[in-house]
């Protein structure tokens, strides 16, 4: 980025603008899930927190890979939060802005969720986040999708709208499944969704979100609310259906120090029960929350940590924080763990992920030694994962 003030940032036109005319004619056409433009594998939808350590994971998923993925990112406010609202709502966009140049290659289309920023901050002239975050999206030439809940308001709908307007490629309804959904309720939906988006349910990707599955328990009742959500979702003429959940728990605290734990991936698991008896009228789309809890995000200064995929479930490994200016250094020796435990036939060819754990195991990486780095190891090690599973397997 050339200019370092974030209202500039989020307004800038001149030569991205001249890029995103060069490619509105190589995306023309092409929407966000539809699975006829994919014959290789469903479609994965990784629900990320808008991280700096998951855009760089991203940006590293194998060319080859990357038609099958379809990110949903939230755009979460800044951590350092000077009490200007306003101001504060332009640097957060500006750091999404920044990191979706600087990770996401060009063909990628992306749901945008700013349900987050704009309970943060919200605004009391009416005015809302989602288009400043279009209008950001768009001058660098990349189409995105926008989400909203059933519950949002009338001004989040109307926004969404106006973005899906700007980037023509329809929009997200990501729905928080909780209980039953009456009759009333979906025709108030129709209503809003034509009234408010300016859209028809063929413009829509419908996201069930069962949350958190990051026990046995609630495994079993998440699948029965998968089925019910499913059998509810039929009635809709949407142009695709994903089922999301996320199984990883919210903190690690419960692994030893120095010892591999296996943490089943009961979402992938739920996926594949269901999936495997789903009749509706369209392909049924993956949805996760990668190495991450849908609880809470991922705490401050955590112990050196990897969470490594195989299969139907992650190897977590942990240790402590050493003293002194080595003190994040012992994510070296979880490396070493994992070159010596886990380490799969294909090596470093597996994922980005893979050559730098590598890299940490020998001593010699290219990454700092920082949680962001742990974090951008182990998600593209999960993305690489999934979409293998998905590719050959066809569950996750």
């Amino acid at each position: 980025m050339t200019n370092s003030s974030p209202e500039s940032t989020v307004r800038k036109t001149g030569q991205v603008a001249a890029r995103r005319e060069a490619r509105d004619g190589r995306r023309a056409g092409r929407g966000f899930a539809n699975h006829t433009e994919n014959h290789v594998m469903t479609v994965y939808m990784p629900i990320l927190k808008g991280r700096a350590s998951e855009f760089l994971a991203l940006g590293k998923i194998a060319a080859e890979r990357r038609p099958s993925v379809r990110p949903l990112i939230e755009v979460m406010p800044l951590e350092s939060d000077t009490g200007d609202g306003d101001r504060a709502a332009i640097e957060s966009v500006a750091a999404f802005e920044k990191r979706v140049e600087e990770h996401l290659p060009a063909e990628r289309v992306l749901a945008v969720d700013c349900h987050r920023l704009r309970d943060r901050y919200r605004r009391t002239d009416d005015r809302d986040v989602m288009p400043m975050v279009s209008n950001a999206v768009h001058k660098l030439g990349y189409r995105m999708i926008p989400v909203v809940r059933p519950e949002d308001g009338e001004r989040a709908f109307l926004s969404a709208g106006y973005a899906a307007a700007q980037h023509r490629k329809g929009a997200c309804l990501r729905v928080p499944w909780s209980a039953p959904r009456t009759s009333a309720d979906d025709a108030r939906l129709s209503r809003r969704i034509r009234d408010e988006l300016g859209l028809g349910f063929k413009d829509i990707d419908l996201v069930l979100d069962l949350w958190a599955v990051d026990s046995d328990a609630l495994l079993k009742e998440r699948t029965a609310d998968a089925w019910q959500a499913l059998t509810w979702a039929k009635g809709l003429p949407v142009r695709s259906v994903t089922l999301a959940a996320g199984a990883f728990p919210k903190s690690l605290g419960d692994v030893p120090f120095d010892t591999r734990v296996a943490i089943p991936r009961r979402d992938a698991e739920l996926w594949t029960t269901v999936a495997a008896s789903y009749t509706g009228a369209t392909e049924l789309f993956y949805a996760d929350y990668g190495v991450s809890s849908p609880r809470v995000s991922q705490g401050r200064n955590p112990h050196p940590n990897l969470r490594y995929a195989v299969g139907g479930q992650w190897y977590a490994y942990r240790c402590e924080r050493r003293e002194g200016t080595g003190a994040l250094g012992g994510f070296d020796g979880l490396c070493k763990a994992v070159v010596a435990d886990l380490w799969p036939s294909r090596g470093t060819a597996s994922s980005w992920g893979d050559e730098q754990i590598e890299r940490f195991a020998n001593g010699q990486p290219l990454l700092p030694r920082r949680p962001e780095s742990w974090h951008a190891c182990s998600l593209s090690r999960h993305f690489a994962t999934v979409l293998d599973r998905l590719a050959h397997l066809r569950r996750p």
